[in-house]
């Protein structure tokens, strides 16, 4: 059995089972409900009984005052939905909302996607995971090496287990360590989330998506995120790569093809690997999509790919407003 979650004042629903929490549930379903800690300690997840019937799921050490209690504020990592129920609560909009954060990590894996490509995976304390939007990134501090920003490629929906894909550069210090002397174990502090390139929550338009080679980290991470929120907003996806082997997970974009009724994968390699080039790529996306202003476009490009990108989008009539980028440093 489970029930109708209502938020106000969004007016987003999902649904809950008896056995799990409303932060929980909520979450799974692609909102971006506030929270921090998620195991009853900091309040920041605390939100008011509009209508309904709650029960304690979870221990929590959180305080409410009198006032409060009787006014139905509560906790939603603590509490889980007895019936259909309506609650006011916190959601992050933009990136704006959502705090800096400090968390020491440790590595839980180091995953070889393929030969110069890295998937590494961090797990945050349970005391409290982080908190970011879909398409962020976050700075990672290993002990004795150099600040390292990161685009996230892991689904807002699970804040303790963060997915990270690295290239190896072999002019580039980190990404030697990562691939010759980095452990499971290992400790990491986080700095963040950082980055503008997330959701327009309040569209509606079907998405493309146009990543670039390990671009596909963020893009990976918004993909989830939608599919979450089961808007049922038609999606396509165009990964393109100039390296052999450039396109290292795409048995999980095939997954999103199977089971997705109006999802689109279109792996294109570009010269040298293959024999086309960028600028007649991205003009043959935009002839496919031809109702050019009923699409919301997020690019995750280098520098001189995203300025080719954004000048076709922009002369076959896109507006800005529909067109989000993540810049990538490295192509």
């Amino acid at each position: 059995m489970s029930y109708k979650i209502t938020v106000r004042p969004s007016g987003h629903t999902f649904e809950t089972e008896p056995s799990e929490t409303l932060l929980q549930a909520g979450l799974r379903a692609g909102l971006n409900l506030g929270h921090s800690c998620a195991n009853g300690s900091c309040g920041d997840c605390r939100a008011r009984l509009l209508g309904g019937e709650i029960s304690p799921l979870n221990h929590y050490d959180y305080r409410f005052s009198q006032l409060e209690k009787q006014q139905g504020w509560f906790l939603m990592c603590s509490c889980r939905a007895l019936n259909d129920v309506e609650i006011e609560a916190h959601e992050s909009g933009s990136a704006t909302d959502i705090p800096e954060q400090h968390i020491n990590a440790r590595v839980s894996r180091v995953e070889r996607l393929q030969d110069e490509v890295v998937q590494l995976t961090l797990r945050a304390p349970r005391s409290g995971g982080l908190r970011f939007l879909a398409g962020q990134g976050v700075t990672l501090s290993f002990k004795g090496m150099r600040l390292k920003t990161l685009p996230i490629a892991s689904c807002p929906c699970d804040s303790m287990q963060l997915r990270f894909h690295i290239r190896r550069r072999h002019d580039d210090p980190f990404s030697e360590f990562i691939f010759e002397d980095l452990r499971k174990g290992r400790e990491v502090m986080l700095h963040g989330p950082s980055g503008n390139f997330t959701l327009d929550e309040d569209s509606d338009r079907p998405l493309v998506f146009i990543a670039w080679e390990a671009g596909f980290a963020p893009i990976s991470s918004l993909i989830d995120h939608a599919i979450q929120k089961d808007e049922n907003r038609s999606i396509d996806l165009y990964w393109l790569s100039a390296i052999p082997q450039g396109h290292y997970l795409s048995n999980y974009c095939r997954a999103w093809r199977d089971v997705l009724d109006d999802f689109r994968y279109h792996s294109i390699d570009l010269e040298p690997a293959g024999r086309e080039r960028l600028e007649p790529v991205i003009q043959r996306i935009v002839r496919v999509h031809s109702s050019l202003d009923s699409y919301d476009y997020y690019l995750a490009l280098p520098e001189s790919a995203l300025h080719q990108a954004r000048d076709i989008l922009r002369e076959s009539g896109v507006p800005d407003a529909q067109i989000r980028f993540g810049l990538l440093k490295h192509a």
